[in-house]
């Protein structure tokens, strides 16, 4: 059974992962292999770098992921371009994973599940979302991102409406913690036993 949980940055997806972890599920994150993709000698590497210049690189030659996104976060067609060359590899990786552990519970945590077309793979598909505040605060907190960064990441994503409406279930994370988790084992509880 594949699980796909989306939401946008900062919502609460990773505790919701967090929960998955606890009860034995095998928990894949898209997120963690987009960060993969792009270290030194990785897939991505040589081409994220021929097209956005080494001024995205740390001292040691590994992609600045800080300020590759302060460059195309501020930049419609840059984000574009990037997720061009991400998203199919980061795709192609989880398809490897999930083909690779049939039988077993797994949920696909990922911020682009429709995007990526992942969710046609998912037997169930919960959201989580939050107000923007409750977001602003989780980022800032969790990123060291500036404020104007920070709101420029989440208008960058589909909004709160848009995940609601293609899922099977969704959490509202009002920053209530405990509410979240506890909603999050009673939905994977429910779905895990069939009752969907």
């Amino acid at each position: 059974m594949l699980i796909g949980i989306t939401g946008g940055i900062g919502s609460g997806k990773s505790v919701l992962c967090d929960v998955a972890r606890d009860m034995g599920f095998y928990v894949i994150s898209a997120d963690k292999i987009g960060h993969d993709i792009l270290r030194k000698g990785s897939s991505a590497y040589n081409e994220v770098v021929e097209i956005f210049g080494e001024g995205i690189l740390s001292e040691n030659g590994e992609i600045d992921r800080k300020k590759l996104g302060r460059l195309v976060f501020s930049d419609k067609e840059k984000l574009m371009l990037l997720n061009k060359i991400t998203h199919k590899r980061i795709t192609e990786e989880i398809c490897d994973i999930i083909s690779s552990r049939r039988g077993e519970v797994i949920v696909l945590e990922a911020a682009i599940l429709h995007e990526s077309g992942l969710s046609e793979k998912c037997d169930v598909v919960i959201a989580v979302v939050a107000p923007e505040n409750v977001r602003l605060q989780r980022i800032l907190k969790r990123d060291l991102l500036s404020q104007p960064e920070a709101v420029q990441r989440i208008r960058s994503q589909k909004s709160n409406d848009f995940y609601r409406k293609n899922a099977d279930y969704t959490i509202q994370n009002n920053g209530d913690m405990e509410k979240l988790i506890a909603e999050g084992t009673k939905i994977f509880k429910e779905v895990a036993n069939g009752k969907v």
